[in-house]
């Protein structure tokens, strides 16, 4: 295979046939371009085109089929954004190169050596934040996609359950690379760390998010497969004639009025004409309909309520906000379980037995590392709950 001379060589190949390269990335899920194909809509009846890109590695034929090559097709899924396989390697060797030059700097003894190092740091380090969110984006497009489209229950659950596994990987590296930059002093990394600091912790609150969502998924699928279980079992007896005898399915559908199903019914009231001439509202709204029938295309204004002194007021506005992360560090100071904690905890302001009993829900989902969920269970007025205790 021969490469190219230079960029100048690509870029002129790019631009040349740019035509046969969009049919082939935009095809990429399914290779139905041939040979002879190619030659009479994208070059010309000129083999010397498509010899040049076989012989240069940027396309390839697979049974009778031209295909893109792969490092091609990934340059051009990754920089439109478009791949769809999480790529947890590429993160985790950013990190063992960040290692790498992170020592290298340490025994640099001169400080042009320590500035190209560091300069290298710095690049790997915004390659990190860039590839984490990339990633988090793909696995989210990943989890939607195969819940909406996959029709087999079983793959379904196996591939959500293996986008899990990667999920759980990312937060693992997004952790290590916290880790890392925690160990430096501030301002080692320069400007660069506040942004990559930024990009980690948005990132791991989308895998929380991630995580909570690909359990919604798993139950409903879970509900689904028990559903159609029922159905078809229900339409086996159905088929053997014994499904009035052997199952309750009459009475079922004579006690029960699937009201749902049918249509909502829409009733029209019509004022009286007493109650249109005889009050300033009814004429108000007589004159209103009499213009929008003279002139349909003046379209009524409504004109809103003044703005109050306060509203233009330039004074900064206070609005008080829980923070699950003070209360989750009260918490693990405290020999209490986390919903007698969360009771008896007192706000800064009033807080619904709702509200608390949602603030429980969050600590245990967003900080399961730090708690001890135990098998005993308690009951209040309205609800049981485990008790959990910190570690």
């Amino acid at each position: 295979m021969n490469a190219f001379r230079d960029i100048d060589a690509l870029l002129r190949m790019v631009a040349r046939e740019r035509e046969i390269l969009k049919f082939l990335f935009t095809g990429r899920k399914g290779p139905t371009l041939r040979r002879d194909q190619a030659l009479e809509h994208f070059l010309s009846q000129d083999g010397r085109r498509l010899d040049y890109l076989l012989e240069h590695g940027v396309i390839r034929e697979v049974e009778g089929c031209l295909v893109l090559e792969d490092t091609y097709l990934r340059f051009f899924e990754e920089v439109l954004e478009v791949n769809e396989e999480i790529n947890v390697a590429s993160v985790r060797q950013h990190m063992d190169a960040l290692s790498e030059n992170i020592d290298l700097w340490l025994t640099a003894g001169t400080q042009v050596q320590k500035g190209r190092f560091m300069a290298e740091v710095v690049r790997i380090l915004r390659n990190i934040g860039l590839s984490t969110q990339r990633n988090v984006i793909d696995l989210k497009r990943n989890i939607d996609g195969t819940y909406k489209n996959e029709r087999d229950y079983a793959l379904k659950r196996k591939r959500l359950e293996q986008l899990d596994v990667k999920r759980e990987d990312i937060a693992l590296l997004v952790k290590e690379a916290e880790r890392v930059m925690g160990e430096r002093p501030q301002g080692f990394f320069g400007d660069v760390a506040g942004e990559v600091k930024r990009q980690l912790t948005e990132a791991y609150h989308n895998l929380l998010e991630l995580d909570r969502q690909i359990i919604r998924y798993l139950n409903k699928i879970e509900a689904e497969q028990k559903l159609v279980e029922k159905v078809r079992q229900v339409k086996y007896l159905k088929d053997q004639l014994v499904w009035e005898r052997q199952t309750d399915v009459l009475f079922v559908l004579q006690t029960h009025r699937f009201a749902f199903l049918e249509k909502r019914p829409k009733y029209g009231c019509l004022p009286s004409l007493e109650a249109v001439t005889g009050s300033a509202d009814g004429l108000a709204a007589l004159k209103e309909a009499h213009a929008a029938l003279r002139h349909p295309a003046l379209k009524v204004k409504t004109v809103g309520e003044p703005l109050t002194a306060s509203d233009l007021s330039r004074a900064p506005a206070v609005r008080d906000e829980l923070s699950t992360w003070e209360l989750r560090s009260a918490f693990l100071g405290s020999s209490q379980d986390l919903m007698s904690f969360i009771e008896g905890y007192r706000f800064t302001a009033p807080v619904a037995p709702e509200d608390r009993l949602t603030l429980f829900c969050r600590i245990a989902s967003e900080y399961p590392e730090d708690l001890r969920i135990g098998p005993e269970l308690a009951e209040s007025a309205t609800y049981c709950y485990p008790l959990i205790y910190a570690k």
